[in-house]
């Protein structure tokens, strides 16, 4: 093992010079007590108390924590009693505090960096910053983009800046940096992970590792969290495409309300079809299939609307029943409903429409449909003021109760 492996290039550099201005047996361990600084293959025994200068073995220990790396600082006791002591501990204490001081400078501007170049490209860093950034960059390596959003609803302003630190450090360790993997933080409610693609790292095993980042946070955190994966690019100054079809992915999942909680750009169906179409399209379609009377009656909502209790229920009920691949006593289940009750529902919704959504053709017909409601209610009315958050479903803590707008 060498530091390289552990400790990046400027850490290196930085703990060299500290190492000068403290003198012999000054070093550096992981929390695992592996050498750092000097470089050992023998465990040096660490303190159980990481509070403060403690004293083991003939050292004296500073836990320090960074960027999600537990380390520690450490030095000989020098002899002379107490004052020598007090005076080593102090220059250790200093030394921890001039060493996060600076890696919280380092790690400011690579977060810039990183973020400049996910939002504009190579063009839009400089050359010297993308060559140390690229390093030993293979030109026919992949890379894909998770960006990783907070759900806001039960996070108040706040509470978002740490929340997302939080969720931040997290993913840190589970991509760590010396494997190539780079976290940065993009906005106050997401943040995106540079995933580099090789035999070990595919794609697929890209999405398994945002579905696991979703039950950590969830875990850990209890914050919940969406996942959308970019697109595959061939080299790091293409990453930002990857970035924007990852955001993409995000709007376009949350829009037509897509089952899960990871997006994948490339697997998103008729939804990326359906995206960007016009209302006046998108409303022919819903007259067509499921006639004017349900469309203007039931379905569609205009100038502040809410839907009914009882339109919300049968939609759902509809929805799910297609959702379970039109399996009555599945649906039953997941509703806690009688199978009489599902079924009585049903043959209302088929009556109203005039549709078989017991049938295959029909039934593909209207889950269709469900998605462009889905899609418009996320959209900005016509005539609305301003440019209101596209991730609309997001931001509301919970649908409103519908006043009834039966003509």
């Amino acid at each position: 093992m060498n530091s390289s492996e552990i400790l990046k290039t400027e850490d290196t550099g930085f703990i060299e010079k500290i190492a000068e201005m403290m003198g012999g047996g000054f070093g550096v361990c992981d929390g695992a007590g592996r050498g750092l600084y000097p470089v050992s293959d023998l465990a040096i025994d660490l303190p159980d108390d990481d509070g403060g200068i403690v004293s083991l073995g003939g050292r004296m220990f500073c836990a320090v924590r960074a960027e999600g790396r537990d380390l520690w600082f450490y030095c000989d006791i020098p002899e002379g009693g107490k004052d020598a002591f007090d005076g080593a501990a102090k220059a250790l204490k200093l030394a921890a505090l001039f060493y996060l001081e600076n890696n919280s400078v380092s790690a400011a501007r690579k977060n810039e960096f990183f973020r400049q170049l996910l939002l504009g490209g190579r063009d839009s860093v400089t050359q010297g910053d993308f060559a140390a950034a690229a390093g030993k960059n293979n030109p026919s390596q992949e890379y894909t983009v998770l960006l990783v959003t907070l759900d806001r609803r039960n996070l108040n302003e706040n509470l978002q800046e740490s929340s997302l630190c939080e969720v931040a450090g997290l993913l840190e360790y589970a991509f760590p940096e010396r494997d190539g993997f780079v976290t940065v933080k993009m906005r106050s409610d997401a943040c995106a992970v540079i995933v580099p693609l090789s035999d070990e790292m595919k794609f697929e095993n890209a999405v398994e590792a945002a579905e696991s980042a979703i039950e950590t946070v969830r875990s850990e955190l209890a914050l919940e969290v969406t996942v959308s994966v970019g697109m595959k690019v061939k080299q790091l100054k293409n990453i930002d495409a990857s970035f924007k079809s990852a955001e993409k992915a995000l709007l376009i999942g949350e829009s037509f309300d897509m089952e899960g909680s990871v997006y994948l750009y490339d697997r998103l169906g008729v939804a990326r079809i359906l995206y960007g179409q016009k209302r006046d399209v998108c409303e022919s379609y819903l007259r067509e299939v499921f006639g004017n009377s349900f469309f203007e009656n039931c379905l569609r909502l205009q100038n502040g609307e809410t839907r009914s209790e009882s339109d919300d229920e049968l939609i759902y009920t509809i929805k799910m029943y297609l959702r379970l691949n039109q399996n009555v006593t599945e649906t039953a289940k997941a509703l806690f409903v009688h199978r009489n009750t599902l079924n009585y529902r049903i043959e209302k919704f088929n009556k109203l429409t005039g549709l078989d959504c017991t049938g295959f053709e029909d039934g593909l017909k209207i889950s269709i449909g469900f998605m462009i409601v889905n899609y418009l209610e996320s959209q900005p009315q016509p005539g609305d003021e301003g440019q209101p958050d596209k991730r609309t479903g997001r931001e509301q803590t919970q649908k409103p109760k519908k006043q009834s707008n039966k003509r």
